[in-house]
């Protein structure tokens, strides 16, 4: 994406309502550190490199450490997989940090510029959604928690998640909406949320291959079996 086009795009592909203060935390406790292990495999052409399926799971995604930092994990993951930037979630732990381990739009939004950028939260409907051309934060409902992950890909019946505790993911749309429509009371149509986030420099370059319009669906188990398919000789 062209470094002129981010604002643009952010602010002006969804005509939603600003969000106020949405408080959450994270829903499950701390996940292990799944580090990856590089692996060869010889063929035709030579040498190529072989993942492993939590290498691949877990791959360009901020963990989280703490069972409430799901919001810093998931801001780190944007800020340096998108704006290939190098922040980790500690450092914007402590910019959010209010003394209640809790997160929300607001904190995140509050805590970015010292990091040179800003954001806006926004309601929004699945077909507003549907028409991003970058990654946002969302909320969503995950297990019954409040938890906040980041939106990697959309299209009209698939939705990839980088997910600070599941790594990637890909939803039905189903699926997605029963976590992420949770302003079920909201007579305005907009039954979900997100946050912009934006650089305050415009020579700060997105990185393309971060967000996709044709997210393809897999499940974990597809996932594993690529991943044990390269051993095999």
């Amino acid at each position: 994406m062209k470094p002129h086009l981010v604002a643009a795009v952010a602010m002006a592909s969804v005509s939603a309502m600003a969000l106020a203060d949405t408080s959450g935390t994270s829903d499950a406790s701390s996940p292990q550190r799944a580090e990856g292990v590089l692996l060869v495999t010889h063929s035709v052409h030579g040498v190529v490199p072989v993942q492993s399926w939590k290498a691949r799971r877990d791959a360009r995604i901020v963990k989280q450490d703490l069972d409430y930092s799901c919001g810093a994990a998931s801001l780190a993951t944007l800020l340096n997989s998108f704006y290939g930037q190098d922040v980790t979630e500690e450092a914007l732990l402590k910019a959010m940090d209010k003394g209640d381990d809790r997160a929300s739009f607001e904190d995140m939004a509050r805590a970015l510029p010292q990091f040179g950028f800003r954001a806006q939260g926004f309601a929004a409907s699945w077909e507003q959604l549907a028409r991003l051309k970058m990654p946002v934060i969302l909320y969503v409902k995950h297990r019954k928690d409040d938890h906040f992950t980041v939106l990697r890909g959309i299209s009209g019946d698939t939705v990839w998640l980088a997910d600070p505790s599941l790594g990637n993911r890909t939803y039905s749309r189903a699926q997605f909406l029963a976590m992420w429509q949770t302003r079920e009371d909201a007579n305005d149509g907009l039954a979900g949320k997100f946050l912009a986030v934006l650089p305050q420099d415009a020579q700060v370059v997105a990185q393309d291959d971060f967000f996709t319009r044709v997210p393809v669906r897999q499940s974990a188990s597809a996932l594993s079996n690529l991943a044990s398919k390269a051993w095999r000789p």
